[in-house]
C-alpha cells in the first residue's frame, strides 16, 4: 500500500492556485511553439540544465540526498515527494559512477507542480527528472516538455510492467516517462461492521446495491460506502470499470469527449438511484470526516485504491486490524474487470543537459529489483507497476496493522492486471477543477448525476474547443 504522501488527493491539490496553467492557454499553440522539445536530444539552446547544487528549486526546498558527486559524473536533479525516496537515490549514487542524483522534495501537489510549471514556461530551472502523476503526463507531453526515452532503451522494459501502466507513459512509438506506482482498486471493508449487518462482500454491483439498501434500512445513520461525486478522479476511475470512460485522446488535435452517452448515463443512473434512496453517503473522500466514519462503523467500507487504506490508517483509533480487501464488484457476473486510482511516473524534462544519464536513473528507479527492494518498504511503501515485484509472493504476503493478519495485496495485485486501457485528456487540471464544482451540486442534492454529466459534457466540449482541439462527442 502506498503511504499517505505518495499520491495527493486531486480535488485538493489545485485549490486556490494557478496550477490549472499546466494546460496553458491555447494548448495546441503551445505544442507548436519553440519553447521546448520532445525529441531525444535534450533541451533547446535557451534552456540551460537544472543540475546539482546550482539548479533552480522551489523556495525552501531541502536537499534530502545526493552530494559528494565526482567531477566527472553528470549531475542530475530529481524532484519527488514520496517519503523515504532518499534511500533509493543514495543506493543509485553508490552504485553508479557516470551520474550523481540530488533529490529535492518540494512537497506533493501544488508544492511541486507550481514551481515546475513556472520553470518549464520560463525555459530554465526545471529538474532533470520529477515525479508526475499519470493523469497530468499528457499535459506535459502536448507542450513538448518531455524527452522521448526510447533512444535511451526504455522499450526494453515494457514487458516488465503492468499493461495499463505502460500504456499511460507511451504514445505512438514514443515513451515519455517510466511508470512507478499505481492504485488498483477494490472493496475495502470493516469485517466486523459488515458482519453486524449480515453482509458479505458483494460480487456484483446488483448485489452491492441490495446490500447498501439493506444496511441503511437496518441503521439509517450508517452506510455501506461513501459516494464522493465531487471527486472527478474517483468518478472517472469507476466509470472505466463500467465501460464508460469519458475521454479518448492519443495526441495531436483530435479529442473525444463523451459524458452523456448511453454507457455514461447508465452508470450515472445506477448511482443516482442509491443517492435518492440515501443508501450511500456523499461526503468528501479521504477527508477527516470519512476517516472517522470508517473507523466508527458509520461507513462499512469504501471503494478504495491499494494505497488509500494506508492514507486513512493514521486516523484509525478503534478498528485497527478489522479491515479486509475484496475484489471490486462486477457489472457482469463472473467478470474480472479492474480499475486504477492514482499513481506516478518519472519523466525526463527537455531542459536536461544530461538526458541519457537522467533516463538511466529513471529506468533504474522504476525497473530494477534493487530499487523496488527499497521503495516497496516503509516509509515509501509504493504499490508497484513493476511486475517482478507486483507478482512476487513476498509482496503479496505483506501484512499491515490496519488489516490484521490478512494480506490485502493478494486482492489488489490480482486486480492490477485487468485494468481497461484509458487515455487522459491533455488538460486534466481543468477537468478536476471544473468537475469539483459541477459534481458538487450532486453532493448537496441540487442536481442529479445524469444532469451533471450532461452539463459537464457541454462544459468540457466548450473548453476543449477554446483550446483549439477538434472535438468528437
Amino acid at each position: 500500500m502506498l503511504s499517505r504522501g505518495s499520491s495527493p488527493r486531486r480535488t485538493n491539490r489545485f485549490a486556490a492556485t494557478g496550477i490549472a496553467g499546466v494546460a496553458a492557454v491555447t494548448l495546441l499553440a503551445a505544442c507548436s511553439s519553440s519553447g521546448g522539445s520532445s525529441s531525444s536530444g535534450g533541451g533547446t539552446a535557451s534552456a540551460p540544465a537544472s543540475s546539482g547544487a546550482t539548479s533552480a528549486s522551489p523556495t525552501g526546498t531541502p536537499v534530502l540526498a545526493g552530494g559528494n558527486c565526482s567531477s566527472s559524473a553528470a549531475h542530475i536533479t530529481f524532484w519527488a515527494w514520496v517519503p523515504g525516496m532518499n534511500r533509493a537515490v543514495n543506493e543509485f549514487n553508490s552504485t553508479h559512477t557516470d551520474a550523481c542524483v540530488t533529490l529535492q522534495d518540494p512537497g506533493a501537489g501544488t508544492g511541486e507542480y507550481v514551481p515546475l510549471n513556472n520553470a518549464l514556461k520560463a525555459g530554465t530551472g526545471a529538474p532533470d527528472v520529477a515525479e508526475v502523476e499519470f493523469d497530468l503526463l499528457p499535459s506535459y507531453e502536448i507542450q513538448k516538455y518531455l524527452v522521448d526515452l526510447v533512444p535511451y532503451g526504455a522499450n526494453k522494459y515494457k514487458s516488465l510492467f503492468a499493461p495499463w501502466a505502460w500504456s499511460q507513459v507511451s504514445q505512438g512509438n514514443a515513451v515519455y516517462a517510466m511508470p512507478s506506482d499505481f492504485g488498483p482498486m477494490g472493496f475495502y471493508y470493516n469485517q466486523q461492521t459488515l458482519a453486524k449487518y449480515k453482509i458479505t462482500p458483494p460480487a456484483t454491483w446488483d448485489e452491492f446495491a441490495a446490500d447498501a439498501v439493506k444496511l441503511h434500512s437496518q441503521n439509517p445513520k450508517a452506510y455501506l460506502i461513501n459516494f464522493p461525486a465531487n471527486d472527478p478522479q474517483w468518478l472517472m476511475d469507476m466509470m472505466a470499470q463500467a465501460g464508460a470512460w469519458p475521454f479518448q485522446y492519443t495526441g495531436g488535435a483530435n479529442l473525444t469527449i463523451n459524458w452523456a452517452g448511453p454507457a455514461q448515463q447508465k452508470f450515472a443512473a445506477y448511482w443516482q438511484k442509491l443517492l435518492d434512496e440515501h443508501a450511500v453517503s456523499a461526503i468528501a473522500d479521504l477527508s477527516p470526516q470519512e476517516s472517522t466514519e470508517l473507523d466508527t462503523g458509520t461507513l462499512g467500507g469504501a471503494i478504495y485504491s491499494a494505497w488509500a487504506p494506508s492514507y486513512f490508517a493514521p486516523n484509525v483509533k478503534h478498528s485497527v486490524g478489522q479491515w479486509r480487501a475484496a475484489a471490486l464488484p462486477q457489472w457482469t457476473a463472473g467478470g474480472k474487470v479492474g480499475t486504477d486510482w492514482g499513481g506516478s511516473t518519472y519523466p525526463v524534462f527537455s531542459q536536461s543537459k544530461h538526458p541519457a544519464q537522467a533516463a538511466e536513473f529513471s529506468e533504474w528507479l522504476t525497473a530494477t529489483d534493487q530499487s523496488w527492494s527499497i521503495v516497496k518498504t516503509p516509509p515509501s511503501s509504493l504499490f508497484p507497476t513493476y511486475l517482478p515485484t507486483l507478482q512476487s509472493s513476498s509482496f503479496k504476503a505483506l501484512t499491515y496493522p490496519i488489516s490484521g493478519t490478512s494480506q490485502p495485496n493478494q486482492v489488489f495485485s490480482a486486480g492490477a492486471l485487468s485494468i481497461p486501457l484509458t487515455t487522459w485528456p491533455p488538460f486534466m487540471t481543468q477537468v478536476l477543477t471544473q468537475g469539483a464544482t459541477t459534481f458538487g451540486a450532486v453532493v448537496n442534492g441540487k442536481q442529479t448525476l445524469m444532469r451533471a454529466f450532461t452539463a459537464f459534457q457541454q462544459q468540457e466540449t466548450a473548453y476543449a474547443k477554446s483550446q483549439g482541439f477538434n472535438v468528437t462527442t
